[in-house]
């Protein structure tokens, strides 16, 4: 039975000036997991919040339980049987009142008798580890605590329908991958599930995907199909990896360099043209959703000026961080981190929210004083304002000012000259794709653009240090691409130095070296591959198991000891020993196919944090 139906949707605001959806297209069925994916703009929010009849619809038609959005008396007999939770770390939720306090809130909203209500919210807090903090404000709670928290309150009342709307992002891969339980939980109990997400890899959990860009659907179906491109996928790595980046550029818009790895989609035989003579390895690989994204999208190619050259040098170890303890009364943020960071080199920090990452940034700022150890940034200890270029997790611009009026403030602060600022502003705008924006009110943009503005605001004193707090959350994968072109055209340029906390694990491939964070302590430290291959060691190959029943086959294959993972139709799964083949015989759960699977980030961060 279909829960929604779509047809030729269109939606429009201001007086139809602004056309958000541009005759879509699409059906849910009962229990299924329906996924949207697409960069800022692309209309996902819009189409949600028409589903659960909070904007109204143009043209075309839509059916939600058999009612239409647009008639209120007729929707109203199944609103109450829809559950929507809005975009933004707990938005839906009321943050002087207690967990248990929002959770009866909504079950009294929702007319639940008190017995079930009692037995649903005993079972929600249970379940999402919520149990012990039923007493706590929900304005105190980290980001994937108040997530979790937004998922019992709309649940509470069994809904038939949940519409989540980015439900993960700027929360941690750990508490991604447990409210991800939850909404397999949900399907588990018959409720059909949509949800719109910025994370290409949760895009493949879902049993079939809308991929839209610019109000438009760009490919509908299921991940595997969807994952299809026109063109090839290859992987280009060895000792010229930078010159083939370079030279891709003629045959390509979808080049992106992943530390030393360069990867892109084009015609065969013109990659080895142009690659004639380097000293690289090409080789075909399986297409991912990003490479869909890139060739429907496209990429554009990023240079950075030379006016944004560092005009101080820096020493080899451009940070040096010696066994740093920062304690606030008897509770140790960051517990005994030591890492150096090189001269021109792209560092990743990862850890779960509250694992000491903005505190440690904070402390090699010098806006805190480490309680013991030593911090060194460019060879000094104090006074590193002039020689650092930083963007707080939290946007930290002028939201009543104008774009050009907040970078002029900021340019003055930092002590650039009247002309070359002008001249920094005007090169930068149109670096940045700004320009259409410079005067409009900060608190009026998209995210997106909010955060290229804050990384302009980082550059204009051209310091040869980037200390960057989660720069990219909440922003679309082609924007963080853009991100990542920049960050690196200034490291091989100019040696510029930057240190990036991130929560998007694929941006973990940009870096050349990581260091992991769990509860104020360093737990893992390495490149990428060196990363991923202490995983290999540890737990084994991994091989995805593709089948009718997830539930059953996860369930069953924890049961036996594996380490599994639910993703849509699929279960990734660790084997140390033996053949998935030899496997099969023992398993009564029906398996489709097997196929081979990588070592993710995600397993590397999800590992790192559970063995800590």
């Amino acid at each position: 039975m279909e829960v929604v139906k779509c047809k030729e949707l269109s939606i429009s605001y201001k007086k139809g000036k602004v056309q958000a959806v541009k005759g879509v297209s699409f059906k849910v069925e009962r229990g299924e997991l329906f996924i949207f994916l697409g960069p800022d703009g692309a209309g996902k929010s819009s189409l949600l919040k028409a589903v659960c009849g909070v904007v109204t619809y143009d043209s075309g038609t839509l059916r939600v339980l058999g009612r239409d959005p647009n008639r209120e008396k007729e929707f109203r007999e199944v609103r109450e049987k829809i559950s929507f939770m809005p975009q933004g770390l707990g938005q839906s939720l009321y943050k002087k009142l207690t967990v248990g306090e929002n959770v009866d809130f909504f079950a009294e909203l929702y007319g639940l008798a008190k017995g079930e209500k009692e037995r649903r919210k005993e079972l929600l807090l249970e379940v999402t580890g919520l149990k012990p903090f039923e007493g706590r404000q929900a304005g105190k709670l980290s980001g994937g605590m108040m997530q979790k928290l937004a998922f019992c309150c709309a649940l509470i009342h069994r809904p038939e329908l949940l519409v989540l709307d980015e439900p993960t992002t700027g929360v941690d891969p750990v508490s991604r991958r447990e409210l991800w339980k939850l909404v397999y939980e949900s399907l588990k109990e018959g409720i059909t599930v949509i949800v719109a997400t910025s994370y290409l890899d949760e895009a493949e959990r879902g049993t079939r995907l809308l991929l839209m860009d610019r109000g438009k659907e760009v490919a509908q179906g299921e991940p595997e199909e969807v994952t299809k491109t026109e063109e090839p996928v290859f992987l280009v790595e060895g000792e010229d990896y930078l010159k083939a980046y370079e030279l891709l550029w003629k045959v390509s818009r979808s080049v992106r360099l992943k530390g030393k790895r360069v990867r892109l989609l084009g015609k065969e035989e013109e990659v080895r043209r142009v690659l004639k003579g380097l000293k690289v390895e090409i080789r075909r690989v399986e297409p991912e959703l990003e490479d869909t994204l890139v060739e429907r999208v496209g990429l554009k190619r990023v240079k950075v000026p030379r006016l944004f050259k560092p005009k101080s040098e820096v020493p080899e170890e451009a940070v040096v961080v010696e066994g740093v303890v920062k304690s606030f009364g008897d509770f140790k943020a960051v517990d005994g981190v030591s890492f150096t960071v090189k001269r021109g080199e792209l560092f990743g920090l990862l850890g779960p929210n509250g694992a000491g990452k903005t505190t440690l940034i904070k402390t090699i700022l010098g806006l805190y004083e480490p309680t013991s150890g030593r911090v060194t940034v460019a060879g000094r200890e104090r006074g590193v304002k002039e020689v650092v270029g930083y963007t707080s997790q939290k946007f930290s611009l002028y939201h009543d000012l104008t774009v050009l009026e907040n970078l002029k403030l900021w340019g003055s602060l930092y002590g650039v000259g009247r002309k070359e600022l002008s001249e920094k502003i005007a090169v930068g705008l149109r670096l940045l794709e700004l320009e259409e924006f410079k005067r409009s009110l900060v608190k009026e943009l998209p995210l997106g653009i909010k955060q290229r503005v804050s990384l302009l605001s980082a550059l204009l004193h051209s310091p040869p240090i980037l200390l960057l707090d989660e720069p990219t959350s909440g922003v679309d994968p082609i924007e963080r691409n853009q991100f990542w072109q920049l960050i690196g055209e200034l490291s091989r340029e100019f040696g510029t130095t930057a240190l990036v906390t991130t929560h998007y694990l694929d941006e973990a491939e940009y870096c050349h070296r990581l260091l992991l964070m769990n509860r104020g302590r360093a737990v893992a430290q390495g490149s990428p591959e060196e990363l991923k291959e202490k995983v290999r060691e540890k737990l084994g190959k991994p091989y995805f198991l593709y089948t009718d029943f997830p539930f059953e086959l996860e369930e069953e294959l924890k049961g036996k000891g594996f380490k599994a993972t639910i993703y849509g139709k699929k279960v990734k799964l660790f084997l140390k020993r033996g053949s998935p083949l030899e496997l099969l015989k023992e398993l009564k759960t029906k398996v489709n196919r097997i196929k081979e699977a990588q070592v993710d980030m995600e397993d590397v961060f999800v590992f790192a944090t559970k063995e800590d």
